[in-house]
């Protein structure tokens, strides 16, 4: 009797646990229905792999969505299959953890830079210290899809004759091309821009070059994505000393590669190069040939709602325009309205217009800036950019079908621009004007007399002596203050071209050189301090950091 009162005890107890789980009454909640069984997805396993190898973005009114996995992005792993073999990486995972960077804030934490630090400058002891995390450092971007723009080698798919085409890399230390179909940086129109390219020399039979017998056509290929359409800007790099010369091959390949791809390519140039030698393109601007679409391709500025940046492959366009952003605009951060700004190294004008559209925007514009550069192709890119700036939401009613929130088609802007060729914008404080010249030429010619700004943006080997040797010398407090050279009554020998200049914003693709003029800068007598230095992981992968550094003239 004992046992049977046991068990029915136990079942009541257990009845009572589970009661609201079975009835569903006493929560709330409705008993979930059988789920139906899952069909089979008729679409093959073999087609669903080719499918994920694909392009994995999607293109919306002008802006691009990737689809990543949240664990990778988070962690800032590549994770590429082409890693081990590759040369563009150095690192898979971790991209913020390299050797570069670990230099870099060895070097802005010893004792001779924190002397002369302005965050230091009250301390009356300074000691060097490992790191004391005064040099930031920032992933600008995802570390998946962020190259816009590659250079890539070609080599003979087969040993024959024609035969097609393979493009990639060369493997550490050779010459040998190594594909890699499946880059995880690239952008994946880049990727895609790979497979048509060299389906197209197979189908047409065009031949790689061959270092050693010179022979071949094909050389270099190189790939622009224009992101607001996801289409490639294409150049094919020749072997060929004129156009006469890569006929009829060439013609038959681009006809394939429209075939092949219609909707890919916004432009497609052809570069004349049988030059021996590594060089991807020869300094000969006759070497050009665009052979199909409009001449530029557009970006939209960093800041603004309207305005463009144009630019082709004749100018220097950065291999990541999404990170590059975010270093123009904590640059125009910097430069406050109603500064006058000198640019030197300025490619088309990428960092000085974005700091007078954004000084715009903020109420104080900029009183002038003065832009150069010393190749000619920049400063068409940087006429047609202001051009987009007096006309974009202007209304375009000057004769202009178009107004109101209505688009205006690449034809009616390239119409537009043509109608004006003139290299400055004017407009109630503001004015840009564009030298083509050197960064020394456009110094000794009066660009930064009267500027309190000066912006500088050199390539990987640092700023030219004569402009280091400007920047170094002590502030004459006798030296007229003029804004044109005209008005100096000192000679040019003893003018110091640089003696307005109260700010120096130093944007360093090579941190080495970096190094080497940042010690110049602070031990001359000019009176220069750190105010600030800033890492952007500009290429993750790579053993590179870009940096933003600002100086103070006491």
């Amino acid at each position: 009797m004992v046992n049977q009162d046991k068990i029915l005890i136990f079942f009541f107890i257990f009845f009572l646990r589970h009661m609201p789980s079975i009835s569903g009454l006493s929560t709330g909640r409705k008993p979930k229905p059988r789920q139906p069984k899952r069909k089979r997805n008729p679409i093959s396993r073999n087609t669903r792999k080719k499918d994920s190898k694909r392009a994995n973005i999607k293109y919306k009114a002008g802006h691009h969505i990737k689809r990543i996995k949240k664990n990778e992005h988070a962690s800032g792993a590549i994770n590429c299959e082409h890693f081990a073999d590759c040369p563009g990486c150095v690192v898979n995972n971790g991209v913020d953890n390299v050797n570069k960077i670990e230099s870099a804030k060895l070097f802005f934490s010893s004792t001779f830079v924190r002397k002369r630090r302005l965050d230091l400058r009250e301390e009356d002891i300074v000691q060097e210290v490992f790191d004391d995390d005064f040099y930031k450092v920032i992933v600008p971007c995802d570390v998946h899809g962020w190259r816009t723009q590659a250079k890539l080698a070609v080599a003979p798919k087969s040993s024959s004759w024609g035969r097609g085409c393979t493009l990639g890399l060369y493997e550490r230390g050779t010459h040998s091309v190594l594909s890699i179909p499946n880059c995880k940086v690239h952008h994946p129109s880049i990727n895609r821009a790979i497979l048509a390219i060299e389906q197209a020399t197979e189908e047409t039979n065009i031949a790689a070059y061959k270092e050693g017998s010179r022979d071949g056509g094909l050389r270099y290929v190189q790939c622009q994505v224009e992101r607001s359409t996801g289409k490639i800007s294409l150049t094919l790099i020749w072997n060929a000393e004129n156009l006469k010369d890569t006929q009829p091959a060439l013609a038959r390949l681009i006809k394939a590669l429209q075939r092949i791809e219609p909707k890919l390519w916004h432009n497609i140039w052809c570069h004349c190069n049988d030059n021996p030698g590594n060089a991807i393109f020869a300094r000969n601007e006759n070497c050009w040939h665009r052979m199909a679409g409009p001449e530029f391709v557009r970006e939209r500025l960093p800041v603004g709602e309207e305005g463009w940046l144009y630019f082709s492959p004749l100018t220097f366009r950065q291999g990541n325009m999404d990170g590059f952003e975010v270093i123009a605009r904590d640059l125009a951060k910097i430069v406050p309205g109603g500064s006058r700004v000198c640019e030197l190294y300025a490619g088309i004008g990428l960092l000085g217009l974005t700091c007078m559209v954004y000084n715009e925007e903020q109420g104080k514009g900029l009183k002038w800036i003065r832009c150069s550069d010393e190749n000619p192709a920049n400063n068409r890119c940087f006429r047609r950019s202001l051009r987009s700036l007096k006309r974009v939401g202007a209304g375009l009613d000057s004769g202009n079908k178009n107004s109101g929130n209505d688009f205006i088609t690449l034809a009616e802007m390239a119409q537009l621009i043509e109608s004006d060729t003139s290299d400055t914008f004017e407009g109630e404080g503001k004015k840009a004007t564009y030298m083509v010249a050197s960064a020394k030429d456009a110094l000794f010619k009066g660009q930064a007399l009267g500027a309190d700004i000066l912006i500088v943006d050199p390539p990987r080997k640092g700023l030219q002596p004569e402009v280091l040797e400007e920047l170094v010398k002590p502030f004459n407090p006798y030296q007229e203050f003029v804004e044109d050279k005209d008005f100096l009554s000192t000679d040019d020998d003893d003018v110091n071209w640089t003696n307005d200049v109260k700010t120096l914003i130093y944007v360093s693709c090579g941190f080495d050189a970096l190094a080497r003029d940042c010690e110049h800068l602070l031990r001359s007598n000019a009176g220069w301090m750190l105010e600030s230095a800033t890492g952007y992981v500009l290429f993750p992968g790579s053993d590179h950091v870009e940096t933003l550094a600002v100086f103070r003239r006491r």
